[in-house]
């Protein structure tokens, strides 16, 4: 198992002089797939915009969430064809990405489509860095009764505030901009934008330094989602 659940820039060092090897420039679209039952198939275009042919890498793996944590674990219940595609500059291609079992999903399935454009292998003698970028697509196959039902709760632990939001419903929620604030304290940010998905039948955790915040009170929660807003309390354990 391992954890990709942003896009992530992997750096591999291919020579320690101050110089950086021609890049290809990746634009994928779309950046989030959603395919509604009984819909078993959906399709991603990528286009090189670089200067340089990029070798590309695709899979699938299963998105799950244990101990409020994102973890990818292998799988061959979806696939990515085709799995690797050599792309001159300037082009485009097409990776379907298409569920197996044509059995309409009962509840919500969630994926991710992992897309790595492979730095070509050092030649001798050159002195250029080279870098693989990793692109991580959620992927969804959506039943239609799917429902959400959010419930937090907050905990003091090690000195570190810690912010769970269980999901008992079959549908993921998508977070933006979470905060906390306590009474008349200064509220505490878990970064602007995406602050993560809370997936089906799952948790996520937020931890965050607090000083300001002991067991016992009683915090605000406030958050923006694809559900509409979210503004609650818990009480902090």
């Amino acid at each position: 198992m391992r954890s990709w659940i942003t896009a992530l820039l992997t750096a591999t060092v291919l020579g320690a002089a101050p110089a950086f090897a021609d890049a290809t420039s990746l634009q994928i679209m779309p950046i989030n797939i959603e395919v509604p039952a009984p819909g078993a198939a959906s399709k991603v275009t990528i286009t090189n915009s670089g200067s340089k042919t990029a070798n590309i890498q695709a899979r699938v793996f299963k998105w799950v969430q244990k101990n409020g944590k994102d973890e990818l674990v292998e799988t061959r219940d979806v696939v990515a064809s085709p799995p690797a595609v050599k792309l001159g500059a300037g082009k485009k291609s097409v990776i379907r990405v298409v569920r197996v079992n044509k059995t309409p999903a009962a509840n919500e399935e969630t994926y991710r489509l992992v897309i790595d454009d492979i730095a070509a292998p050092r030649k001798s003698g050159d002195a250029a860095i080279g870098f693989s970028v990793r692109h991580s697509l959620p992927v969804f196959f959506t039943a239609a009764d799917d429902e959400v039902e959010l419930n937090w709760k907050a905990a003091i632990k090690d000195g570190k505030l810690v912010v769970t939001a269980s999901n008992s419903g079959d549908r993921r929620v998508r977070l933006t901009d979470l905060k906390v604030a306590g009474k008349g304290g200064k509220a505490i940010s878990f970064g602007s934008g995406l602050s993560g998905y809370v997936l089906g039948r799952s948790s996520k955790v937020w931890i965050a330094k607090s000083k300001s915040i002991s067991p016992g009170a009683v915090i605000k929660i406030l958050a923006q989602s694809d559900h509409g807003s979210v503004e609650t309390t818990a009480k902090v354990q």
